[in-house]
């Protein structure tokens, strides 16, 4: 186990019969039946509920489950497999309901942890991901000890620079996936008078190199259900009125541009 301690920041240690986390400061974190550990204290929450709703996560994961985004699942595979070793640590930051992690790791065998802030989806992450670790946790505090990382990676999560600074070992690697300039273009007209491109200006991480960028550009063709399951997925789907819903379901299916930059970084 690589967790800390969210408490005393110790190493958790797991116990004899796999269902709890001890720090030697005698905290104790129990496993719940879904699988995951809370490692979110309720001192650091900022909402009762924090992060993505149940029925966010639910439209996501139909969504998903589509493979429309099985492509870019793919190119992170691959581009894990270009990096892993024989023993492998794997960090998904912002897992959600763990989409990523099953589709790089699966098939793979390497040890693989995730988190996320909304406890709806570490539950769905664990339950179809046995294989797996997952536990609530924020960014901004992650519940792991430091340098015990070999390869992190996330898909639009936030993520604080000092926090992947400190679990990724030293020459570990980093994976960010960010919009590039038409990603959804197609839809974001229906909500847009003028659409604008997507800034595409490199995101620095304090402390970590960068390697390579690629861009990552396909298309898909939705039904008019998973359009607005899509469309929900969106930091726009607020300005989304029911008329421009309804707009969207008639002009359905419509092809739509899923444009992906994919950057590599290393801690020297």
């Amino acid at each position: 186990m690589i967790y800390q301690c969210p408490l005393c920041q110790s190493a958790l240690n797991l116990s004899n019969n796999d269902k709890q986390l001890i720090c030697h400061n005698n905290h104790s974190v129990d496993r719940a039946k879904q699988g995951y550990f809370n490692l979110l204290p309720v001192q650091n929450k900022k909402s009762k509920q924090p992060g993505d709703s149940k029925e966010m996560i639910a439209a996501r994961e139909a969504f998903l489950a589509g493979n429309y985004y099985r492509t870019l699942a793919h190119a992170l595979e691959k581009l894990v497999q270009s990096l892993a070793k024989d023993k492998t640590t794997i960090l998904d930051i912002g897992c959600g309901e763990g989409y990523y992690s099953r589709a790089i790791c699966e098939e793979n065998g390497w040890q693989h942890f995730g988190f996320d802030i909304s406890k709806p989806a570490v539950m769905r992450a664990a339950r179809k991901d046995p294989a797996g670790e997952y536990a609530v946790a924020s960014s901004e505090a992650m519940p792991f000890i430091n340098e015990c990382v070999d390869v992190a990676f996330k898909v639009y999560a936030p993520v604080s620079d000092t926090e992947l600074l400190r679990v990724l070992k030293t020459g570990g690697h980093f994976i960010n996936v960010t919009p590039a300039p038409r990603h959804l273009w197609q839809l974001r007209e229906f909500i847009y008078q003028e659409v604008r491109p997507h800034q595409t200006q490199d995101t620095l991480f304090t402390g970590l190199e960068r390697v390579n960028s690629e861009q990552l550009t396909y298309t898909i063709t939705p039904s008019a259900e998973d359009c607005i399951r899509l469309l929900d997925m969106t930091p726009f789907a607020w300005k989304a009125t029911p008329e421009i819903r309804e707009k969207i379901k008639a002009a359905c299916p419509f092809e739509i541009e899923l444009d992906f930059l994919v950057t590599l970084f290393k801690k020297p």
